[in-house]
């Protein structure tokens, strides 16, 4: 599990917000941006990198980088905020099921990269398998290539669920539609704006990634 640092909800300025959302029977909201990503694209081509990789690193460092994305409820009913995020995401099987890799953060895309390809190509030629049971420490990231969607509202593991679950589609006329579900105990319509903003400037500056 990554280095996390535990809130005190004593003197948390969210406690109020957090234990009104806490109440709801289903606290999670999701949220469907198109992101324009042409210059991620164009990138991965000229370079020969894997566009999927590109993509899935930005989502991670966008997730990173906003420290609400990176909060959680331990088990031990414990509130605590990861020093980083890690990102799980299914791998296309031969027989046409998927297999889940989980992938950490590293600090550039050259590193994620050397990291994830081996895990990819590996679960590529490997057996299905679902999601293991891990610790809180990341998001969930799926790709759907086959789709450019309007909106899309993922499956819930639970409807109180904090661990941040996305999904991106087909690049189209220059955009990639990204849906998010997160959780309204630690994030707010402004912590979404900051989320795909990062996101926004890595698809459109992958030279920064």
């Amino acid at each position: 599990m990554n280095p996390y640092c535990e809130i005190d909800p004593a003197c948390w300025p969210r406690r109020e917000m957090f234990s009104f959302y806490r109440n709801f029977d289903a606290p999670c909201f999701t949220v469907t941006v198109k992101v324009g990503a042409e210059p991620l694209y164009v990138w991965a081509k000229r370079r020969h990198e894997s566009f999927f990789l590109l993509a899935l690193y930005a989502i991670l460092r966008a997730a990173n980088a906003v420290p609400q994305v990176r909060q959680r409820v331990l088990p031990d009913g414990r509130i605590v905020e990861f020093e980083r995020i890690a990102v799980m995401t299914p791998i296309m099987t031969a027989s046409e099921m998927f297999h889940q890799i989980w992938c950490e953060y590293e600090p550039d895309f050259a590193a994620f990269r050397d990291a994830a390809a081996p895990l990819v190509a590996e679960a590529g030629n490997g057996s299905p398998a679902p999601m293991e049971e891990h610790g809180a420490d990341f998001l969930c990231a799926s790709c759907v290539p086959w789709l450019h969607f309007e909106a899309l509202n993922p499956a819930d593991y639970a409807f109180s669920q904090d661990i941040p679950v996305l999904t991106w589609g087909r690049l189209e006329d220059g955009r990639i539609p990204v849906s998010v579900k997160f959780n309204h105990c630690f994030v707010d319509g402004l912590h979404v704006g900051r989320f795909f903003r990062q996101l926004e400037e890595g698809f459109s500056c992958p030279e920064t990634l």
